[in-house]
């Protein structure tokens, strides 16, 4: 199976965190469930933020209709898809963008999992095998999984050719979907 690792399309306007605290708890999501203690994040488009005059310039020469966008450790789709992705290891949380953006959704990837086959591998190699975008997957551990985090590398979002279809089938603009390896 072929193993996808989710990316913005930098085609698209990049968001930004209104506050630096928000940021900050987004660290500390590892794949738990966060419903019960969840305050909906305030983002806004990166052109309304940054400072940089020419990052300002650069951003707003970027197309604003984005459905879905990747910022750091976090996946936001808009709401309305939210239906497509009541997925069993997938929490929605409510996220507000500023700028006249719809309301999104946060994709919470509960469990992370062990997904990275490191076994036999020392640093170096470990870091040519993900460099190489020839990663190893754990397929026992992904089971029938479309979206999931490693443990290890708990900052990116990977998923298998299901999730990426249902992109394409719906139309969702604003990731992109780099191929990085398969399963065992």
């Amino acid at each position: 199976m072929t193993i996808y690792k989710i990316e913005a399309d930098h085609t698209y306007k990049h968001i930004s965190a209104k506050e630096e605290t928000t940021i900050h708890q987004f660290r500390d999501f590892k794949g738990q469930p966060l419903t019960g203690i969840w305050k909906t994040p305030r983002f806004q488009l990166l052109e309304n933020v940054t400072p940089v005059k020419s990052e300002k310039n650069s951003e707003q020469a970027k197309s604003n209709g984005f459905d879905a966008r990747n910022y750091g450790n976090m996946l936001f789709i808009k709401k309305e898809f939210d239906h497509l992705f009541s997925l069993p290891n997938v929490e929605l949380l409510p996220v507000a963008i500023e700028s006249g953006e719809p309301n999104f959704s946060f994709l919470n990837v509960l469990n992370a999992i062990e997904a990275i086959d490191f076994s036999n591998l020392d640093y170096q190699q470990s870091m040519k095998m993900l460099k190489s975008n020839n990663i190893r997957f754990i397929s026992e551990n992904i089971g029938e999984l479309e979206i999931f985090r490693d443990k290890k590398l708990i900052n990116f979002y990977y998923c298998t050719d299901a999730f990426k279809t249902l992109f394409e089938i719906n139309d969702i603009k604003g990731l992109k979907f780099e191929e990085v390896g398969k399963t065992l």
